[in-house]
């Protein structure tokens, strides 16, 4: 698939939420992306010791949770015991047709016009 476009919108954003078709590791960093200020590796890099689940919406901390389930340690962003690469995310944006700065760039663009 060909890269659309530079930004993903808000529309763009719940279709891809709500495909259960793509994994959770990834709809959860997209949503992550969108929410939040951080880089995409400061996120990737997240251990579930670090989440405070109160800090995020209510759809960010119920895909959290589901990430995390009981684990007390260990990458958020984990793919069987390893955490989700910088390739791997960009790979998944990409056969969406996104690239993966685009949901953060998103919902800057969101939350600067209020939508």
């Amino acid at each position: 698939m060909t890269l659309t476009a530079d930004t993903v919108t808000a529309e763009r954003l719940e279709e891809l939420l709500a495909d259960q078709s793509i994994p959770a590791v990834h709809r959860t960093l997209w949503l992550l992306l969108w929410e939040v200020e951080h880089p995409v590796l400061e996120l990737l890099s997240l251990d579930v010791r670090d989440v405070e689940f109160d800090t995020f919406s209510e759809r960010a901390a119920a895909l959290l949770r589901e990430l995390t389930g009981d684990r007390e340690s260990g990458p958020v962003f984990a793919v069987g015991k390893r955490s989700l690469t910088w390739e791997e995310a960009v790979q998944a944006a990409h056969d969406q047709g996104h690239g993966i700065h685009a949901f953060r760039t998103g919902g800057k663009r969101s939350r600067q016009t209020g939508g």
